[in-house]
């Protein structure tokens, strides 16, 4: 049986994304990932609850290191 790592998930999120931009406009996809990233955050911080700021530290560092 195959195991699924990070990259597997990370190719097949791409693959997603990319279906999504030859399919509809590219302000769609946007809204689409925008609306995705934002549930994230919510479900992020109503999981973590006193650990928000940590939580949100390191996504900021994820994406902006």
């Amino acid at each position: 049986m195959m195991e699924i790592n990070n990259r597997f998930i990370g190719a097949l999120v791409g693959f997603v994304v990319a279906l999504l931009f030859i399919f509809f406009p590219w302000q769609r996809v946007l809204l689409i990932l925008g609306l995705s990233l934002l549930g994230y955050l919510i479900g992020m911080y109503l999981e973590a609850g006193r650990q928000i700021k940590q939580k949100l530290r390191e996504l900021f560092s994820l994406f902006f290191s």
